[in-house]
C-alpha cells in the first residue's frame, strides 16, 4: 500500500505540474484528453506515445517508438557548399549518431510511421497493433495537411543533424564572409555533441514538452513573433556593424489577419516584430534553399503575408509610399529581377569571365559570367541595409534635378554588398583583372559586377556592319542595344569621364583643366554640381533610376519607362521624344533644353552660347561632337571622332553622326579667344576641316592607344 501511495503521489505531482503549463495542454498530448486534432480515441496515457520506463527501444530518453527507416532529402545550399560547410548526407539511425534525435521526432512528423505505432503499452508489446487515433490517415500516419507534417523532403526545413561550425569562412581578394554563427548559441538553445563535434537537432530549438506555440525553447518574448525572432538570433549573428538595419526597426504594420493571429494572438504585427520571419520560415519554405517564404524576389514583395496587398513590403499591392519596387521592376527598362530565377549565391561574384572556380566539387560552381542574374541580393544586403537613401532630401524643379551631396561612397541601402574593383589599364582599354570585395565601399563596384568584362567578357561595340541579334546575353533593352563595358568607359586613365570612379581633378589620364572651368560663368552646372567643381564624385544612380523618384517611385535604378533608365525632369538622350536629334538650336536663353537629359545637371548656356559665338546660328546635333554613351571617352570633354564605332558613334537613321577628326582641349583661363579655342580643334568636313595640329584638312583620326588630347 505504501508503494502504491508513493506511485500515486508521483503521478499526481506530474499531472499537477503538467496542468500548470507542460505537455498536457499541448498537441503532444496525443491521449484522448489532448487538445489537438490528432489524438487517441480511448488511450488515456500521455507519455506512452514517446516514452516507456522499461524495455525502451534505441533512442533516448527511454524511447517507445521504432526509428523510421526513411531516406531523407537533406537540406543543402550553394552558399554552404561554396564555403565547404560540412553537410549531412542523411539522419543517423543508430542512437548517438548525428541526426538520430531528429529522426525520433520524424517518427511521427515525416508521415511514414503511424502516430499510434508505439512499442509497449502497460507492459504489453503491441507489435503490429496500433493505438486507435483520430485525425490521421487510414494507415495511421500523419496527414500531409496537418500543420506538424514535415515529410521526408528536409530541404525545405531548417537543417538538422548538421554540424554547428561558426569558424567557417569564405575569403575574397579584399575581406571575407563568415558563416555568421555565434561562437556559442544563446541559452536556452541546445547543441548536441557527437564524436567531439556539436550538432543541431530538432530539439535544439524545440522542447516537445513546453506549452507555447511551436514548442520553442525561447519563451521570453511578448508574443510568438518575438519568440521566433529570438530563437533565430540565438544562433545567427546578423547584428554585425553597422546596426540596426531597416528590417530590424521598420514599424510598418501587416494588415494580414492570419499573420496577426499567428504571431501576436490577433494583435498588431510589424516588420520589426517579425524580423527574420518576414522573409524566412524554418519549415516548408517555398523558396529553396535559404528557407525563403516565397521564391526569391517574391519574398521581398510579400513578406509573411498571404498577399501583396496585406504586406508592408515591396510588392505591387503595398500602400506604403516608395515601397512598391515590384511595379518598377516590371517596367520595360529594368533590371531582370522578375525574369530570372536559378541557382545562385552572392559568392558567384568571385568568378567572373575567365575565372577559375575553386569551390568544392559538390557545389554547382556557378560563375557570374555564365549565370547572369539581377536578384535583389545582388545589389542589396537585406541583413545590413539601412533606411537612408543616398539621394537624401532631393529637390527638383520643372527643369533641374538636384541630388544631394555628390559622392560615390556606398549609401546605407547598399552597404554590405559584394563588388569588384578593376585594375585600371591603359587609356580606353577594357579592364580584365579585378579584385573581389567582400563589401563594396563605392557604388560603382556593385554596378561593375554586371556592366564590365567581369560579366560580359571581351564583348564591346558591334563591328561595322554587324547585325544585332538576340543570340547574346549582352543586350540591355528590348531594342537590342548592346551593353558596353562601363569599366572601360569610366577608366580614370581615359582623357575624360563622368566622375564616377574618382573626381575629375584626380583623373590621371586627363589634361588640365581636368574639371569643367567656369569660363567666367557662375553656373556652369546646376546646384549642387556647381559646388567645388572638379572635386566631386557621383553615383551611377545619379543618372539612372525610376521615372519619378521625386514623388512616389522607389529610389534607385530598379526600372523605368524611359530608355537607359534615365531619370529627372528631362529623360531623353540622344533623341527627343519625337525621334529627332537634340541640337544646339534647342538651347534656351536660360541654358535649359526641354527633355534633354544632360540639361538636368549642365547649364548648356556654357560654353555653347558664350561671348557672342552663337552656335545656334548653325544647328549641330550633340552627337556630332560628343560620344553617344557619355560615360567616358579617350578624347577630352567626351568628344568622339568620326571613326569611333557604334554605339559611341550614334547611328541615326542609318547615318553615323560623329564629325570631328581631331580635338585639343583649350585652357580658357589662358586662352579664351574663340578662334584659337575651336579652330584648331575640329577637323570634320562639316566644321573647320583642321586637325589638332592646326593643319588644314586631313585629321589625326582615332588612335585607341595614343589618342589626341
Amino acid at each position: 500500500m505504501k508503494r502504491f501511495h508513493l506511485w500515486a503521489f508521483g503521478i499526481a505531482t506530474l499531472l499537477s505540474a503538467a496542468s500548470a503549463g507542460t505537455i498536457l495542454n499541448t498537441k503532444h498530448n496525443l491521449s484522448v484528453t489532448g487538445p489537438g486534432t490528432i489524438k487517441a480515441t480511448t488511450e488515456t496515457e500521455v507519455c506512452v506515445f514517446c516514452h516507456i520506463p522499461h524495455n525502451a527501444r534505441p533512442g533516448k530518453p527511454l524511447w517507445n517508438r521504432e526509428m523510421p527507416q526513411s531516406a531523407y532529402i537533406m537540406y543543402e545550399s550553394e552558399y554552404l557548399k561554396r564555403t565547404n560547410y560540412p553537410l549531412p548526407a542523411d539522419l543517423g539511425i543508430t542512437e548517438g549518431t548525428p541526426g538520430s534525435l531528429s529522426r525520433q521526432c520524424l517518427s511521427c512528423h515525416d508521415g511514414t510511421v503511424a502516430v499510434g505505432g508505439v512499442y509497449i503499452v502497460r507492459g504489453s508489446i503491441l507489435g503490429n497493433t496500433l493505438i486507435d487515433m483520430i485525425g490521421v490517415n487510414a494507415d495511421g500516419t500523419m496527414p500531409t495537411t496537418a500543420e506538424g507534417f514535415i515529410g521526408t523532403d528536409l530541404s525545405i526545413h531548417h537543417p538538422v543533424g548538421i554540424e554547428y561550425d561558426p569558424t567557417n569562412v569564405k575569403n575574397f581578394d579584399v575581406g571575407s564572409k563568415t558563416i555568421e554563427l555565434k561562437t556559442v548559441p544563446d541559452a536556452p538553445l541546445k547543441l548536441y555533441t557527437y564524436n567531439g563535434k556539436q550538432y543541431v537537432e530538432c530539439s535544439s530549438c524545440h522542447d516537445p514538452h513546453i506549452e507555447n506555440m511551436k514548442f520553442l525553447r525561447v519563451t521570453s518574448g511578448a508574443n510568438h513573433g518575438e519568440n521566433v525572432k529570438n530563437t533565430c538570433i540565438s544562433c545567427h549573428d546578423k547584428n554585425q556593424a553597422p546596426w540596426p538595419t531597416t528590417h530590424e526597426v521598420a514599424g510598418m504594420p501587416y494588415t494580414d489577419q492570419g499573420v496577426k493571429d499567428r504571431y501576436n494572438n490577433g494583435g498588431d504585427v510589424s516588420v520589426a516584430t517579425l524580423y527574420c520571419v518576414n522573409c524566412h520560415t524554418p519549415h516548408n519554405g517555398l523558396g529553396k534553399p535559404y528557407l525563403l517564404r516565397q521564391v526569391e524576389q517574391n519574398s521581398c514583395y510579400m513578406g509573411a503575408a498571404s498577399s501583396r496587398s496585406t504586406a508592408p513590403c515591396h510588392g505591387t499591392g503595398t500602400t506604403w509610399a516608395g515601397n512598391d519596387i515590384e511595379s518598377v521592376l516590371n517596367r520595360i527598362y529594368s533590371h531582370p529581377t522578375n525574369r530570372i530565377d536559378g541557382v545562385h549565391t552572392n559568392f558567384d561574384t568571385l568568378y567572373g569571365y575567365g575565372a577559375t572556380v575553386t569551390d568544392p566539387a559538390a557545389s554547382h560552381s556557378v560563375k557570374w559570367a555564365d549565370s547572369k542574374h539581377a536578384e535583389c541580393m545582388d545589389c542589396h544586403n537585406q541583413h545590413k541595409l539601412g533606411s537612408n537613401n543616398h539621394i537624401g532630401t532631393q529637390t527638383a524643379s520643372a527643369t533641374k534635378w538636384y541630388p544631394d551631396t555628390p559622392s560615390n561612397a556606398v549609401s546605407d541601402v547598399l552597404r554590405g554588398v559584394q563588388g569588384i574593383e578593376p585594375t585600371w589599364p591603359a587609356i580606353w582599354t577594357q579592364p580584365t583583372t579585378f579584385q573581389t570585395l567582400a563589401e563594396s565601399t563605392k557604388e560603382y563596384q556593385i554596378c561593375l559586377k554586371c556592366h564590365s568584362y567581369w560579366a560580359l567578357g571581351p564583348v564591346l561595340a558591334p563591328a561595322a556592319g554587324e547585325i544585332a541579334t538576340a543570340a547574346t546575353d549582352n543586350w540591355i533593352d528590348s531594342e537590342n542595344v548592346r551593353a558596353t563595358d562601363q569599366a572601360m568607359e569610366f577608366n580614370p586613365n581615359n582623357k575624360s569621364a563622368h566622375p564616377v570612379v574618382m573626381s575629375l581633378n584626380n583623373m590621371p589620364g586627363s589634361y588640365a583643366p581636368r574639371g569643367l572651368d567656369t569660363w567666367g560663368v557662375t553656373d556652369v552646372m546646376w546646384f549642387p554640381w556647381n559646388q567645388n567643381l572638379g572635386n566631386q564624385t557621383m553615383y551611377c544612380s545619379d543618372c539612372h533610376g525610376a521615372d519619378n523618384e521625386a514623388s512616389g517611385d522607389p529610389k534607385g535604378p530598379h526600372g523605368s519607362s524611359f530608355r537607359y533608365m534615365l531619370k529627372g525632369p528631362n529623360k531623353y538622350w540622344p533623341t527627343k521624344p519625337d525621334g529627332t536629334l537634340f541640337t544646339t538650336a534647342d538651347i534656351q536663353a536660360d541654358g535649359t533644353v526641354p527633355d534633354l537629359f544632360c540639361a538636368n545637371c549642365h547649364n548648356l548656356n556654357y560654353p555653347h552660347k558664350q561671348w557672342g559665338w552663337r552656335m545656334s546660328r548653325w544647328t549641330f546635333a550633340c552627337v556630332e561632337c560628343h560620344v553617344a554613351v557619355p560615360h567616358g571617352s579617350p578624347v577630352s570633354r567626351l568628344i568622339g571622332y568620326t571613326n569611333f564605332p557604334e554605339p559611341y558613334n550614334y547611328n541615326h537613321n542609318g547615318v553615323l553622326q560623329l564629325r570631328i577628326k581631331g580635338y585639343r582641349k583649350a585652357n580658357p583661363s589662358t586662352n579664351i579667344n574663340v578662334s584659337n579655342v575651336y579652330a584648331p580643334s575640329c577637323g570634320g568636313g562639316r566644321c573647320h576641316r583642321r586637325n589638332a595640329q592646326g593643319y588644314a584638312d586631313g585629321g589625326a583620326g582615332y588612335d585607341p592607344v595614343t589618342p589626341l588630347p
